[in-house]
């Protein structure tokens, strides 16, 4: 009778020690080992790192929408391109230099040939050449009587392209925009370009 009362108790007890549990602190949380919690990610682990201080405001566009950040670009503190500085001066004139401090001294003489052209001028004895290249005329533009451009003129595609390659030995490579290539910087700018005739222009032009 002891033994079988013995037994009794022993499986009342092992009935209700769960329900014990439940009682003291909720739920009964199955047994998990060490190992498997430590590799079981908490919930600070699955937060996204990317997430920043706007996930927090409703108003706020959702990740997928958020435009990509850029990061900031170079600012160009001018229109420069070419690879050296600009020419200060064209055979030996400085530009800006006034009209009558030169007229004299260079034997500069008022262009009439085919037809008179206002403030433009030329030298009788010039150096016809540019580089490798053959010259037929070049000119002096004197707006407001301070020296401002020239203007020279080659004939045939060979002298077009020796006057080219003289230039990209002295300021590097340049730009092509349609029938145009040169060299820009803030106040100068170097103009080429090949005519239907076959005649070539270059063009400098300063402004101050």
């Amino acid at each position: 009778m002891r033994h079988a009362l013995s037994v009794f108790v022993l499986v009342v007890a092992v009935c209700l020690a769960p329900r014990a549990g439940l009682a003291q602190g909720g739920a009964a949380e199955s047994p998990v080992p060490v190992a498997q919690r430590a590799l079981t990610p908490s919930a600070a682990d699955l937060a996204d790192p990317a997430a920043t201080a706007d996930d927090a405001n409703p108003d706020a566009p959702p990740p997928f929408m958020r435009k990509p950040k850029v990061p900031p670009q170079p600012v160009r503190t001018d229109l420069t391109y070419a690879q050296h500085p600009a020419p200060t001066e064209f055979r030996g004139l400085p530009w800006g230099t006034g009209l009558d401090a030169v007229k004299a001294r260079l034997g500069l003489a008022p262009v009439t040939n085919p037809h008179p052209l206002s403030d433009t001028y030329y030298r009788p004895q010039e150096t016809l050449n540019l580089g490798q290249a053959n010259l037929v005329t070049v000119a002096y533009y004197f707006p407001k009587g301070r020296f401002t451009g020239a203007g020279l003129v080659l004939s045939g595609e060979a002298n077009y392209f020796l006057a080219k390659d003289h230039l990209i030995e002295l300021y590097g490579p340049g730009r092509q925009i349609g029938e145009h290539y040169g060299w820009t910087w803030p106040h100068m700018s170097i103009d080429m370009r090949l005519r239907d005739d076959g005649m070539g222009e270059v063009r400098y032009t300063y402004e101050p």
